[in-house]
């Protein structure tokens, strides 16, 4: 008997990703304004107390912006990495339903408009995956597509069954299982992200080194504090680009889906 996850860690993970969930046009200001007011808050209490003085401040800011260079670092790698997988898989597949469409002019006649306005039908589906951002769309493309894989095996084992030594069968039983694994490999994609749990600490440690950095500009008796502002606003903007990275449907950094609307142009009618 598999074990049980507690209900609690899913629920957990779930409020955590909300930051994937929530609209960009929310985030944007309300991380500008996390950290910017960390920021403004650091500086105000400088002003009142003796920042100058205090000699460890500028230790404490120096390892505040470095752990904070540290994070954003790694989070935009791994944002960009995975923007890059979506956007290779995208290609790939769309060369996969060239691939299969070429082999099935091979197959018998009869065969051959049957499996092509099927392909036709699964590339419109799959370039519509998780675009808008909708949930339930999401799995009505699922099911269709994985319908449509369904009818695509059934003509594929009818052919084989009527010519089972044909060589142009079995390249276009390999070509449509290599497109059915890239669909499930571009599923993956889409679902998982960076962790929520890093991107909240992302936000926090961002918030405590612009805190710190605010409160040594504050006790120079405001000398440095628009560029402190400055900082944190791109602060602000990388995290959240790191965000957008990672979501491919909802941000304004898109995967595009060209190239398998090119291949629905190359499937013969």
């Amino acid at each position: 008997m598999p074990p049980c996850r507690p209900v609690g860690s899913r629920k957990g993970r779930k409020v955590l990703d909300w930051i994937y969930e929530a609209d960009l046009l929310v985030l944007y200001p309300v991380t500008i304004v996390l950290i910017t007011g960390a920021a403004e808050i650091g500086a105000w209490l400088g002003r009142r107390g003796n920042a100058n003085k205090e000699t460890d401040i500028s230790t404490l800011t120096g390892a505040a912006l470095g752990l904070l260079a540290l994070l954003l670092g790694f989070s935009f790698s791994l944002a960009l990495s995975r923007f890059d997988a979506r956007r290779n898989l995208v290609l790939e597949e769309a060369n996969a339903i060239g691939s299969t469409a070429n082999f099935a002019l091979m197959l018998p006649e009869t065969a051959q408009k049957p499996i092509l306005d099927m392909l036709r039908d699964d590339t419109d589906v799959r370039s519509g995956l998780g675009v808008p951002y909708d949930p339930a769309k999401l799995e009505r493309d699922i099911a269709r597509s994985l319908d449509l894989q369904a009818k695509l095996w059934q003509e594929a084992v009818a052919v084989t069954a009527t010519a089972p030594q044909s060589l142009p069968a079995y390249r276009f039983v390999a070509s449509l299982n290599e497109m059915n694994n890239i669909h499930e490999s571009r599923l993956t994609a889409l679902r998982y992200h960076v962790p929520g749990a890093v991107m909240f600490m992302l936000i926090g440690v961002a918030m405590v080194a612009m805190g710190f950095t605010g409160y040594h500009a504050g006790g120079r008796e405001n000398r440095g504090r628009v560029a402190t502002l400055i900082m944190s606003l791109m602060v602000a903007v990388v995290v959240m680009l790191i965000v957008d990275l990672d979501q491919p449907a909802r941000g304004f950094v898109e995967v595009s889906v060209r190239p398998l609307a090119d291949a629905k142009l190359g499937i013969p009618p």
